[in-house]
């Protein structure tokens, strides 16, 4: 799948939401299979496998299930994550999330309630991430 450059091109369930600042937003109907490409921020409230690229912020909302490798700056999930994830800033996990797999990231915040299986590698922040 090429980068996606406009929500039509990805799934007609699918609205940009600019007036809250998001580039991308996925539906609770909406599936996604291979690989997502967006600059700026993304709300995933569906179901997201492969591998996921934001240039910002991923937010992934109760309701929504990434079964993929996710790299972003920064990375908000509620809903439940198995895969890889890399962030260049941050990763937030707030409950009732769920992780399986690896959690690479400078600053790691969680909140009570949230269950994660896998490891967790933290280097300090550097310019060159």
């Amino acid at each position: 799948m090429e980068a996606v450059k406009s929500l039509t091109t990805l799934h007609p369930g699918a609205i940009v939401l600019e007036e809250e600042g998001y580039q991308m937003y996925l539906g609770q109907k909406c599936r996604l299979t291979g690989v997502l490409k967006v600059q700026g921020m993304v709300r995933i409230d569906g179901f997201v496998e492969g591998e996921v690229f934001g240039s910002d912020l991923i937010q992934v909302g109760k309701e929504g299930t990434i079964e993929a490798t996710v790299h972003a700056k920064h990375i908000v999930a509620q809903g439940p994550l198995r895969g890889d994830i890399f962030a260049r800033e941050k990763v937030e996990l707030l409950s009732p999330a769920k992780v399986e797999g690896t959690i690479d990231s400078p600053v790691f915040l969680l909140e009570e309630g949230v269950l994660v299986n896998g490891i967790l590698k933290m280097a300090p922040l550097s310019p060159s991430r």
